[in-house]
């Protein structure tokens, strides 16, 4: 699965956020942070927002917070908000995956694809803060 420069930019989003769960963010924070343009940034936070991962506040005190508990968000509820999981492309080529006309590489490569499917299906943004806590 090829993640789109989007979906890296919100899942790095979400990893800062969580690691400091309890504090509310404002895009220009984000922005300046994980260096992503402010414009993009925005765009970003209100799909994440309309997806009901993050809740937005406005006003002196708003910004942003993760909605939901870090076990209930898989790395694969971030990227279907972003990308579309089922364009399948080809190791090969940047074009969808097609299963008539196979690539030599085909039959090798569906495995390991669909290892990585399972691991963003099972992974959890909790399991990778407590990862990313032990690095420390």
């Amino acid at each position: 699965m090829n993640l789109s420069t989007t979906t890296k930019y919100a899942i790095n989003i979400l990893i800062f956020m969580a690691q400091n769960i309890s504090t509310k963010y404002s895009s220009k924070i984000l922005s300046e942070k994980l260096d992503i343009p402010y414009k993009y940034l925005t765009k970003v936070m209100t799909k994440l927002t309309a997806s009901g991962i993050i809740d937005s506040s406005k006003g002196k005190y708003g910004g942003f917070t993760i909605s939901k508990n870090l076990s209930d968000i898989k790395m694969i509820d971030i990227i279907i908000v972003f990308d579309d999981v089922t364009n399948k492309k080809c190791v090969l080529a940047d074009v969808p995956c097609n299963f008539e006309d196979k690539c030599i590489l085909h039959d090798k490569w569906q495995k390991p694809r669909c290892d990585v499917d399972d691991k963003f299906a099972q992974t959890t943004l909790e399991q990778i803060i407590k990862d990313t806590n032990n690095l420390d």
